[in-house]
């Protein structure tokens, strides 16, 4: 028995023929096929956008008194109770809680709690000692914060 032949082109494309620039086809696409492909692009494009652009929902809380521009680098501020929003120098921001029984003070370079303990703006202290940080998310300047882990 012989072994079956390899082959490297369709069956029925003879040698020396030429195929076209979509290969070995012999038909035609339908106008169906174009309007599918433009329809399938365009819903990508719109599912991609939703996703990327939308406000975030539940347990993020919306920030009503100042946007993230309001807030300077090396500044903060009060956005919930408890609650402060601040930037570090290159401009990132963060959330912090601060800790039970023991309010925040905003001074220059961070915060000072109720024992003279200086944290910076994103909520490190020395000796280890951090604040607990918030999820905040920032879209179009506009301030998102869970509020779950807050005191």
């Amino acid at each position: 028995m012989a072994a079956p032949k390899v082959r490297f082109r369709p069956p029925g494309v003879k040698t020396g023929s030429t195929i076209g620039p979509l290969g070995p086809f012999r038909g035609t696409l339908g106008i169906q096929w174009v309007v599918a492909s433009i329809a399938a692009g365009l819903i990508i494009v719109l599912v991609v956008s939703w996703l990327l652009f939308r406000e975030p929902g539940e347990p993020f809380q919306k920030v009503e008194d100042f946007t993230i521009d309001d807030v300077q680098p090396g500044t903060a501020r009060e956005a919930f109770a408890g609650v402060y929003v601040g930037r570090v120098e290159d401009g990132e921001a963060f959330a912090v809680a601060e800790p039970a029984n023991c309010p925040l003070e905003i001074v220059e370079g961070g915060y000072l709690d109720c024992a003279e303990r200086l944290y910076d703006f994103a909520g490190r202290g020395r000796k280890g000692r951090t604040l607990t940080l918030l999820p905040i998310h920032v879209r179009l300047g506009a301030i998102y914060i869970d509020l779950r882990n807050a005191a």
